[in-house]
């Protein structure tokens, strides 16, 4: 029976974001103790200049895929070339401008962090620098390869070699940190790893799937298009980079690299706080759009909203506020009492994005509706003066400033505005949708007050307590929400999961047919 590439992917996808929050949880403190926190903020400084020069990569990996499968599909071989070809070579020209971008910042990497970095870790920082420069303008023409890949619908070889460099890298960096735990040889690890990858891709993609390269005419249309179609990705692409990466850069030019390590650790937990929210808006998206194809009355699409973001709400409430009575425990316990400042700048940003993270169904009618160029437009202009407000504050109030501008980024941009523009332009109805959640939200309060009640008389001071601590606050909040928050359907859901997991263990151990 031939395996389902798609279904395969999908499962392969969830067990490889599943396995870099597990690895990266028990791997990240051995790494702390090998290098120190002075040595891991520089290396996260670093990283964050130069993924400024890696969004070059403008996006057209899924602009490639999206036009490559189009000439797949008519079996146009010389079309397909031609098109490997052209982006081929938009690709190198991006690479050489990297480069010399790359080497400008390197020529002045003194100047700017000369007030914040010792000379031993400008040194440090320039090493560091030219091999991630190194790596990333080798990587930004190699997704050439993964646009060829994903457009034949080899989706297990790609989630395969994915979580076997998940799992490889950091057992191969924690050996050689035996030897040496310095930066420079945690990103030699990892840009070797990420080469051999660039050659496996290639290699399955000339030799197994058979792809020819070749430039039969400049197809200026062709670039006109891929050129249009890729800003609005780019732009999103300098948004996430603007909130998720400018803090470290900011903070490694006023307060040191002491101060990055405690917030990349911050922002390390927003990121697994984004992952855990529930990834089930894409699949609506045909539905939305055959919906908006068919009428303008936006009942159903509501009625959608306002279901996917119960469900979400849910989640997100739930890992909130377990987070907000053991998160600071969990940091001490994790990674130790010089991190757990960490838990304070992470909490001032989950806050806020909560309300965006539930309300994700909104970026799927937005593309349904062909109306996300005003979403992209609103969050740059928001993202800048993120930027412009993290700075004072990361002078006042060192790693939690930007965490503070971000927080604030996040409230008027993806709540205030976006919510406006949902409202009155789109046809969302955001009141109905606010009184859902409210009468979700005071099981979940509820469940706070007793969560704090009963921590008051368990200290958590072990991993067992803070386990014992999580289960029965997960019991609670889960009764309350069944009893006061959830409706019939999302009763049935759980009822339904239940019953799959009894029959699924009954048959594990013999219990049923």
């Amino acid at each position: 029976m031939p395996i389902n590439q798609r279904k395969a992917g999908v499962i392969l996808s969830y067990l490889s974001m599943s396995l870099n929050i597990l690895i990266g949880f028990l791997y990240l403190p051995i790494l702390l103790r090998y290098l120190g926190k002075a040595e891991y903020g520089l290396y996260q400084l670093m990283g964050s200049v130069i993924a400024y020069l890696a969004v070059m990569d403008f996006g057209l990996s899924s602009t490639i895929t999206r036009y490559y499968s189009r000439y797949l599909a008519l079996n146009d071989h010389k079309r397909q070339s031609n098109v490997l070809a052209v982006s081929s070579i938009i690709y190198s020209l991006i690479s050489v401008i990297l480069v010399i971008l790359g080497s400008i910042i390197y020529l002045n990497l003194d100047k700017v962090f000369s007030n914040s970095l010792s000379i031993y870790e400008l040194i440090k920082a320039k090493q560091i620098f030219i091999i991630m420069l190194i790596n990333v303008a080798i990587t930004i023409p190699s997704h050439i390869f993964t646009a060829i890949i994903n457009s034949h619908e080899r989706f297990i070889f790609l989630r395969v070699l994915s979580i076997i460099q998940t799992v490889m890298q950091p057992i191969l960096i924690l050996f050689i940190m035996r030897y040496r735990a310095d930066a420079v040889s945690l990103v030699v690890v990892q840009s070797v790893l990420n080469i051999i990858t660039i050659v496996l891709k290639a290699y399955y993609s000339f030799c197994q799937i058979g792809v020819q390269i070749k430039l039969y005419f400049y197809d200026k249309i062709f670039i006109r298009e891929i050129l249009v179609f890729s800003f609005f990705i780019f732009m999103n692409t300098i948004i996430d980079q603007i909130y998720w990466k400018t803090g470290h850069i900011i903070l490694g030019i006023i307060s040191g690299t002491s101060v990055v390590a405690i917030y990349s650790i911050a922002i390390q937990l927003v990121m697994y706080y984004i992952n855990f929210s529930a990834n089930i808006n894409s699949v609506f998206l045909p539905r939305i759009s055959a919906i908006t194809a068919r009428t303008e009355d936006m009942t159903e699409i509501n009625q959608i909203f306002n279901k996917v973001g119960r469900i979400q709400f849910t989640i997100m409430s739930l890992i909130l506020t377990g987070f907000v009575l053991y998160g600071r425990e969990f940091m001490g316990i994790w990674i130790g009492k010089d991190f757990v400042n960490a838990y304070y700048m992470s909490l001032v940003i989950m806050i806020p994005l909560t309300i965006p993270l539930i309300q994700n169904m909104g970026i799927i009618i937005l593309q349904a509706k062909n109306k996300h160029a005003f979403r992209s437009k609103i969050y740059f202009i928001i993202a800048i003066i993120n930027i412009v407000i993290s700075i004072p504050l990361a002078k006042l109030y060192g790693g939690l400033g930007p965490a503070l501008g971000t927080a604030m980024g996040l409230f008027i941009g993806n709540i205030v505005v976006i919510n406006i523009y949902y409202h009155r332009v789109i046809g969302i109805n955001i009141i109905a949708f606010t009184k859902e959640i409210y009468s979700m939200s005071i099981p979940a309060f509820i469940s706070l007050a007793i969560g704090t009640i009963i921590k008051w008389y368990l200290e958590v001071k072990t991993l067992e307590v803070l386990a014992l601590n999580i289960i029965v606050y997960t019991f609670i909040f889960m009764s309350f929400m069944w009893l006061l928050g959830f409706n019939d359907y999302e009763k049935g859901l759980l009822k339904n999961g239940c019953l799959r997991i009894k029959k699924r263990m009954g048959k594990l151990i013999g219990l049923t047919d």
